[in-house]
């Protein structure tokens, strides 16, 4: 079920109606698990029972370190490789499956469907990093081992960000699932702006906008316009679409009493690549930081080998951008994604700019904002890329003229994309405004009647459903 289908709003309605109905916390909890594996278990039965098991798992090896702090680090080492390891072969099996089937094929043994192909599970990536927060703060005494076996499977399975986030963490989320729930009225006025909001973002900005991105990233030898028509075109869609994921995610969790992390905070007015990740997929960025990025660093510094300076600083932002491109999933262009911001990263470091940098007059913000924009276009080319050989193929062709047809199909995509990019940047300005303010209201009217018109259409995926 998706979240803009309407198998789901009925969902949304029978849970949200039995769930206040009950008073006592341990039976909205109970609600919401079922709710959650049902959910879940909607997309493929096999998938409630691989979260099951995985829970399961987790929860008693966290339990086993409460009970013998000995044994923490055998303990922790076991819930990475089952962790990990599960991860690895759902996202990475198919990279190497070719050599499976022509293994078993010198075998004499034929391959079924599920040798051949076998399909990652939605939401897998996120609740697998949830887990791995949670253990890693217990095994280093930050969080205690404390949550009932119903709190920590909800915590896992929590269905509004169950499939792509935001990936709390169990300081923020366990409390409030562990706390009294009592209905609220702020609850509605704080959650309907982030629901519409999500629906607009999606259905009537990033659905449409991928049509048209879709066709450029189908043609075998675009031009240089066309190339920069479509990378523009899928700056906007994966934005308006993941965050309309977000948006909608924290507009069902606050319905249900729960306040989750904002995910995105105006990404593409960053100046510097670590300004970018400080404001983008915010939830992923900070859990790298905290589980990558500084024990990485750390060790270096604490490494009985000298390394130098250049090293120590080089290597931590490498490592976690080259994870977060592996964790994207096994394309090659993913893995090119993440070493292309590790070494922008290093680069801006290497002249002083880190992510509280300021510049000293506007015109320099605004040259840094230019130069930093045109990179993250970019990134998002080596990301959409239908593969390393296309996106180096297109990038060697890219000076040719553009025929007659490729310009004026350009010049259309450019100005789809103005004419969708405008009312997000009017959104933005409203949201530095009073609620109670008319153009607040006048613009979510219109979003409201735009998402009714839009909602005709057969809804495309979200994009980090893949992930």
């Amino acid at each position: 079920m998706s979240f803009t289908s309407y198998n789901f709003l009925l969902f949304y309605f029978i849970v949200f109606v039995l769930y206040w109905t009950v008073r006592e916390r341990r039976w909205q909890n109970l609600i919401l698990l079922a709710a959650s594996y049902y959910f879940y278990g909607s997309l493929q039965s096999w998938y409630a029972i691989l979260l099951g098991f995985s829970t399961l798992v987790d929860f008693f090896l966290a339990r086993g370190m409460a009970a013998r702090p000995e044994r923490k680090r055998s303990l922790i080492w076991v819930s990475l490789l089952v962790n990990l390891g599960v991860l690895a072969f759902f996202k990475y099996y198919n990279f190497f499956a070719s050599d499976v089937i022509t293994f078993f094929g010198d075998l004499g043994i034929k391959t079924d469907p599920f040798i051949t192909n076998i399909v990652l599970p939605a939401g897998l990536s996120f609740f697998t990093l949830k887990k791995l927060g949670f253990m890693l703060d217990v095994s280093r005494g930050t969080l205690k081992a404390s949550p009932s076996l119903i709190d920590f499977a909800l915590y896992v399975s929590f269905f509004p960000q169950l499939i792509s986030g935001p990936i709390d963490r169990a300081q923020s989320l366990l409390p409030q699932i562990e706390a009294a729930r009592v209905w609220n009225s702020s609850f509605f006025l704080n959650a309907w702006p982030l629901l519409v909001m999500g629906l607009f973002k999606k259905l009537v900005i990033a659905d449409s906008i991928q049509i048209l991105v879709g066709r450029v990233f189908s043609t075998q030898d675009p031009s240089g316009i066309l190339l920069l028509s479509g990378s523009l075109g899928f700056t906007l869609q994966i934005l308006a679409d993941f965050s309309a994921y977000t948006d909608m995610s924290r507009g069902m969790a606050l319905l249900l009493g729960f306040t989750t992390p904002e995910n995105f905070r105006q990404p593409y007015l960053s100046i510097s690549p670590t300004d970018f990740w400080n404001r983008w997929h915010i939830t992923l960025s900070t859990w790298l930081r905290d589980y990558v990025f500084f024990p990485v660093q750390r060790s270096l510094m604490r490494s009985r080998f000298r390394f130098n300076r250049l090293v120590i600083a080089a290597t931590p932002p490498l490592v976690t951008m080259l994870i977060s491109g592996m964790w994207h999933g096994a394309r090659s262009n993913f893995i090119l994604w993440g070493l292309y911001w590790g070494v922008l990263i290093v680069l801006y470091q290497s002249l002083g700019i880190r992510g509280d940098w300021k510049p000293a007059s506007i015109g320099k913000s605004l040259l840094a904002w230019v130069v930093m924009f045109f990179l993250i276009v970019f990134s998002w080319l080596i990301f959409r890329a239908p593969s390393t050989t296309w996106l180096f193929h297109a990038l060697s062709i890219s000076v040719l003229p553009p025929s007659r047809s490729e310009f004026i199909f350009s010049l259309i995509i450019l100005s789809t994309i103005l004419a969708y990019a405008i009312p997000m940047m009017i959104h933005n300005l409203l949201d530095r405004s009073t609620p109670e303010s008319w153009g607040r209201a006048v613009f979510y009217a219109v979003a409201f009647a735009l998402v009714i018109v839009y909602s005709n259409a057969a809804p495309a995926d979200f994009i980090y459903f893949q992930f």
